[in-house]
C-alpha cells in the first residue's frame, strides 16, 4: 500500500493568484509545507512570454505592488510594468469627463500595468526558488473531508494527499468546487471582452483611459515602450455578436473602428496585436469557506472588467488568507477550522460585496439611455474632475485598493 504525502495546505490552481498567495503564505510562515495542483502541463520558463500567451494588460494598485513586494516578485517584475500616471474617464457622446492626476507628492505612481504573460512567468519562477512543490498535469478525483484534515485522491497513479487546509483557486469553472457542492451564483453578460496591444503614433504618457459607450467599456492601459514603438493594452467590451465581427475583421477596419469609438485623445491607432477574447460572467460564491476548504480568487468572485479591480480584490483576499494562517499558527491554532476561516471571509466580505456591486453596475449606468440616469453620471464625473476631495475618495477607493 502507497504511502499517503502529507502537507499543510494544498492549493488547487497555479494561476496568478494561486501562485501569489503560495508566496505570500510560505513568506508569512517559512516553514509551511505546501502543495500546488495544476491540471494544466507544465510550460517552461523560456516559453512563456511568447507571442501566442497571455497579452492582457492587468492594472496593479498600489496596494498589489506591495502584495506583490512582499512576496518577492516586485523586484524582477517591475521592469516589465509601466506607470500609470494619470486616468482619463470619459462617457461618449457627452461632455462629462475626469481626469485624475498623480499628485506631485506622491512618490509613486497611481498603479501599474503589466502584462499577464510577465506576471505569471515572475511568480513561477520565485515558487521554484522558494522549492514550493508544484504538480502539474494533476487533478483531484476524490475529496474526503475529516475531522482534521482532508484527504485527497489525484490523478497522478491514485497518488493520496493530507493536508490541514484545502485552498481552491482554479478559476470561475472550478470542477473541484463544483465537486465538493459549492454554489456559486453566475449571470452571463451577454458580452466579450477582446483583448490586444495597440501601437500608437505617439507616446501615451503613462495615461490609462476608460471610456464608456452605449455598446460597452473601451479600456487602453499604458505598457512598457517596445523598440522605440508607444504601446498600450486594450480591454474592449462588445455585444458577443459584434464582437465576433471584430475578432475576425482585418486590422485596418478593426484600428478604424476602435478609433471611431475612442476617438483620438490618445492619438492615432496604427497597428493592433493578433486579438484574443473571452465571454464576460460574473459571479459570486454563496459560501466562500468550510472546515478545511477556501475559495479563492474567480472562483469566490468574478468581476465585470470595469476598473480592473479583480486581481487586485483577490490579491488583499490571498494576504488575508496568509495572515489568518500565519496569525493561528503562531497561537497554536488549527488554521484550518470553521472559526478561523470564518473570522477570515468576515474580516473580507463587506469589501468583497462593495466592490462587486460597484464594478456590476458601472456598465449598465453608462449605457442606460434614461434622461436623469445620463444627467446623472455625467455630473459625477464632471464632479471627480472639479472637486478635490471626491477625486481623493475615488482613488482611495480605485486605486490604492483601499474601501475606506
Amino acid at each position: 500500500m502507497s504511502r499517503d504525502y502529507a502537507f499543510d495546505v494544498v492549493i488547487v490552481g497555479a494561476g496568478l493568484v494561486g501562485a501569489s498567495f503560495a508566496l505570500l503564505l510560505k513568506r508569512k510562515v517559512p516553514n509551511v509545507r505546501i502543495l500546488v495542483l495544476e491540471s494544466n502541463k507544465s510550460i517552461p520558463s523560456s516559453k512563456i512570454a511568447v507571442a501566442d500567451s497571455d497579452i492582457r494588460g492587468i492594472a496593479l494598485s498600489r496596494d498589489s505592488k506591495n502584495i506583490l513586494k512582499t512576496a518577492g516578485i516586485w523586484a524582477a517584475l517591475e521592469k516589465s510594468a509601466a506607470p500609470i500616471e494619470s486616468i482619463h474617464v470619459s462617457d461618449k457622446g457627452h461632455p462629462g469627463t475626469a481626469r485624475l492626476n498623480r499628485s506631485p507628492d506622491d512618490e509613486d505612481p497611481l498603479g501599474y500595468v503589466v502584462e499577464g504573460r510577465w506576471l505569471s512567468n515572475s511568480l513561477n519562477e520565485n515558487m521554484t526558488q522558494k522549492k514550493i512543490q508544484i504538480w502539474y498535469s494533476t487533478e483531484i478525483t476524490d475529496t474526503l473531508i475529516e475531522k482534521d484534515q482532508v484527504r485527497l485522491t489525484t490523478s497522478k497513479n491514485n497518488t493520496v494527499i493530507v493536508a490541514k487546509l484545502l485552498v481552491v483557486a482554479d478559476g470561475v469553472y472550478s470542477k473541484i468546487a463544483s465537486q465538493l457542492g459549492f454554489w456559486v451564483k453566475s449571470k452571463d453578460l451577454g458580452q466579450k471582452a477582446i483583448v490586444a496591444s495597440v501601437t500608437l503614433d505617439r507616446k501615451h504618457r503613462g495615461i490609462a483611459y476608460e471610456r464608456f459607450t452605449q455598446s460597452g467599456v473601451l479600456a487602453l492601459l499604458p505598457l512598457p515602450t517596445s523598440m522605440g514603438q508607444s504601446k498600450v493594452s486594450l480591454v474592449w467590451t462588445q455585444p458577443s455578436e459584434f464582437a465576433l465581427q471584430l475578432e475576425q475583421a482585418t486590422d485596418v477596419l478593426f484600428l478604424d473602428e476602435l478609433q471611431a469609438q475612442f476617438g483620438y485623445r490618445s492619438g492615432i491607432f496604427i497597428d493592433v496585436s493578433a486579438r484574443t477574447s473571452f465571454a464576460l460572467t460574473t459571479s459570486f460564491a454563496e459560501e466562500m469557506i468550510r472546515a478545511r476548504v477556501v475559495l479563492l480568487g474567480n472562483v469566490a468572485h468574478s468581476l465585470h472588467p470595469v476598473a480592473g479591480q479583480g486581481l487586485n480584490l483577490s490579491l488583499r483576499d490571498a494576504t488575508g488568507l496568509a495572515e489568518a494562517i500565519a496569525s493561528a499558527s503562531n497561537a497554536n491554532k488549527d488554521f484550518g477550522s470553521v472559526c478561523v476561516l470564518d473570522k477570515y471571509r468576515k474580516d473580507r466580505l463587506f469589501e468583497q460585496h462593495l466592490i462587486a456591486e460597484f464594478t456590476g453596475n458601472l456598465p449598465a449606468l453608462f449605457s442606460s439611455q434614461n434622461i436623469v440616469l445620463k444627467l446623472g453620471r455625467n455630473l459625477g464625473l464632471c464632479s471627480l474632475d472639479l472637486i478635490p476631495i471626491l477625486r481623493e475618495k475615488f482613488l482611495n477607493f480605485g486605486i490604492n485598493g483601499k474601501v475606506l
